[in-house]
């Protein structure tokens, strides 16, 4: 009696406790683990910050869905086709594989094209300002994949895997594996040494992310490891599953306290490097998304083999309580993955009307993910719009109308008004990415507030008529200060009917500038009263810049630096020089009539430090209309004293200073405003009363204090954290 109660016990434990035991060809863990990656994919994409980034990570962790769907992809790409080679033989297999590749790519092309025009034409918070003068040129660079475009770039490189997933197939099946993953490897490296140079098949406009060098490794190794599947589950008995299930879950457990603990952890390794005086710089180097760093490819091995091992061993209770969810959405990827793309466009359209309406809300943005994932599963269940054999020919045709409709619709100038539709403007002449790696940036110790500023960064007189001294339209510039970078930064002169006379003006264009084809957010940058145009690069802003954009870090804007004097960036009391219309008027226009910019405020920032920070806060706080976003780095904040008699007094003085304006000025509310200062820095109590100022009136701002003075290292430590307030604030609606 008591062996068959135990037996009874086992046997109830292994029905509800039990690990999972293969039901047929399909391994249902591979399905269930994709499904959740397509889930978390909704809910990273979907909305805003939630209760459930807890467990997506938010697209912020060390590893994410797209290194799960890709590697599980390639995982059944190898396990799948060997059985049809074994079955039918090696040229049926080549030809099912291609005739895979080529519904995906028609089912990219024909998400692309609608979703380009869909999302430039409304302006949607992603539109990258794509310009539609050459509708046939747009057009034929999504066929050819050569544009891709938010959220199909993972599409994109899903598509050319599958493309070249024959040839691996090929090495496999003739006993080629070492020279596969050689060669898979050997690709991967060399893209992390010399990415420029490593990247293949083609430049892709629009794709800042999914470079095939790198993310390839992970397919084709997950490819060798499905087509040996069964050698390879040999290695691993039960004893051995549950041992590496509890190493795992430690490395899990360590990368989540990593994540947490943010920066600060970094700042404490026992060595210091100068390279990485940003602690985010070499998280960036480890775990770097788009270059596939080394940490990221451990980071996932660690993830996804937690993930593998729990739910092998827990299949039972897992399948049982969530099976019906993500089995339907991971064995329909593809058809979830553009459903969800369907369903953010039209969300976004339907909140384009409430402006107002608060995006950064946990539980609604919770319940708004939630509902998405049940829709797409809906869909999927009803097999709504599911292409059918009898169809096929039908959905095939669908990407050549959509070609005509964007060549029908883009020369209609609906809007002109939007950056996609205005014919840009005259560029400078440019040279290609390869020279544009010139000079050595300033050592990082050196501080040239300390002492005058050296003859040979001195820009020449501005006085009109000489021009003399300025560099040729176009060219590079500051060599000595602006290190090797991948980006273009060119001096630059124009007439100024404010000033009255041509001023100068330092621009940096992002890495991809030339290739691109579309408009950028633009940041004017104002420097303080004892420096010039140039105190930005000399304290290393654009070499920080073009870094941080490589390694995918920010999104890429451009930067304008113009020289100010010490005009206070404001026209003058009594009808003096108009320095703030020589900013907000004159150089606005030109730079936006020269260069591909994105021409509407809230994709258009002004900062600066200092007297800089000082213009910035006026020039934002009169011209809403103009600049949607305004950084303040220590403000010299002045007072109605007379001290500096072109700033007025009384009544001409309000209309010229940030604390007053803080309190009449109106639609401050419309703005995104960042203000800091140093803990010793003399100017501090004035910033304190500018920011409860605009507490009272209860306008939405940040306000932080650092430990540091008014000086050149307190600036300089603070420029990543500068860059990622102004990457988030151009590129949010």
């Amino acid at each position: 009696m008591a062996a068959t109660a135990s037996a009874r016990t086992r046997s109830l434990r292994a029905s509800i406790w039990g690990s999972y035991r293969p039901e047929g060809s399909r391994d249902l863990r591979f399905d269930f683990i994709r499904g959740f990656a397509v889930l978390a994919m909704v809910v990273d994409h979907i909305g805003g910050p939630s209760w459930l980034y807890t467990v997506t990570g938010g697209n912020k962790f060390y590893t994410s869905a797209a290194e799960g769907f890709i590697f599980i992809s390639g995982l059944l790409v190898g396990l799948v086709y060997r059985r049809i080679i074994e079955r039918e033989g090696f040229a049926p297999a080549m030809r099912k594989a291609l005739e895979r590749a080529g519904v995906l790519y028609l089912l990219t092309v024909g998400v692309t094209l609608p979703l380009i025009l869909v999302s430039e034409m409304l302006d949607l918070p992603w539109a990258t300002g794509v310009y539609f003068t050459d509708p046939w040129a747009l057009v034929i660079g999504v066929l050819t994949l050569h544009r891709t475009y938010y959220l199909i770039d993972v599409m994109v490189l899903y598509t050319l895997l599958l493309a070249v997933a024959p040839f691996a197939l090929y090495a496999l099946a003739h006993g080629q594996t070492r020279l596969l993953l050689l060669a898979t490897w050997g690709l991967w490296l060399a893209f992390q040494i010399a990415p420029d140079q490593a990247d293949i098949p083609w430049p892709i406009q629009g794709n800042y992310l999914f470079h095939f060098s790198a993310w390839q490794v992970l397919f084709f190794t997950a490819m060798t490891i499905g087509y040996y599947r069964e050698r390879v589950a040999s290695w691993f008995s039960r004893r051995t599953q549950w041992l590496l299930f509890g190493l795992s879950a430690v490395g899990f457990a360590l990368l989540i306290a990593l994540y947490r603990l943010g920066d600060g952890v970094w700042q404490m390794l026992p060595w210091q490097n100068p390279a990485f005086a940003d602690p985010n710089e070499l998280i960036v180097l480890i775990f770097g998304k788009g270059d596939v760093r080394p940490g990221r490819i451990v980071a996932s091995i660690v993830v996804f083999g937690f993930i593998f091992l729990l739910v092998t061993l827990f299949w039972r209770p897992l399948h049982r309580a969530l099976g019906w969810l993500l089995m339907p959405l991971g064995a329909n990827a593809l058809y979830a993955y553009t459903a969800h793309i369907v369903l953010l466009v039209l969300l976004t359209v339907a909140l384009l009307p409430f402006p107002s309406f608060n995006r950064e809300l946990r539980w609604l943005n919770t319940l708004i993910q939630l509902a998405g994932v049940l829709l797409i599963w809906a869909l999927i269940r009803w097999r709504v719009f599911f292409p059918r054999p009898e169809t096929r020919v039908r959905w095939a045709l669908v990407p050549l109308a959509l070609a005509v409709l964007v060549l029908v619709v883009a020369p209609l100038d609906p809007s002109p008004t939007q950056a996609g539709w205005d014919e840009p403007g005259l560029q400078a002449a440019a040279p290609r990415r390869a020279a544009n790696a010139f000079g050595t940036p300033i050592p990082r110790g050196a501080n040239p507030n300390a002492l005058p500023l050296p003859e040979s960064r001195r820009l020449p007189e501005t006085r009109p008529g000489a021009q003399g001294a300025r560099a040729a339209s176009g060219t590079n510039a500051l060599p000595e200060y602006v290190g090797p970078i991948h980006g273009r930064f060119v001096e630059q002169w124009f007439f100024s009917r404010a000033l009255n006379r041509e001023m100068p003006y330092y621009l940096y264009l992002p890495p991809d500038y030339d290739e691109s084809g579309r408009g950028y957010p633009v940041l004017y940058l104002l420097h303080g009263a004892s420096g010039d145009a140039a105190e930005w690069p000399v304290y290393g802003f654009i070499d920080v810049l073009d870094r941080s954009i490589q390694a995918n870090d920010i999104e890429p804007f451009m930067v304008v630096l113009p020289q100010g004097d010490f005009g206070y960036w404001v026209n003058h009391a009594e009808g003096g020089y108009r320095w703030g219309d020589y900013v907000t008027r004159d150089l606005v226009a030109q730079v936006d009539s020269t260069y591909r910019t994105l021409r509407r405020p809230y994709r258009r920032a002004i900062g600066g430090l200092s007297m800089g920070g000082y213009g910035a806060l006026v020039q934002a706080f009169r011209h809403p209309e103009v600049f949607g976003t305004v950084g303040a780095h220590s403000p010299s904040l002045r007072e109605d004293n007379s001290v500096v008699d072109f700033l007025g007094e009384g009544a001409e003085f309000a209309e010229r200073d940030p604390v007053s304006l803080a309190q009449t000025a109106p639609n401050l509310e419309q703005l995104q405003i960042w203000i800091d200062i140093g803990e010793e820095d003399p100017w501090y109590p004035r910033a304190l009363l500018l920011h409860s100022t605009l507490l009272e009136r209860g306008i939405p701002h940040e306000w932080t204090v650092w430990p540091g003075d008014h000086d050149m290292d307190y600036w300089t430590a603070h420029i990543p954290d500068y860059l990622r307030f102004y990457s988030h604030a151009l590129t949010r609606r």
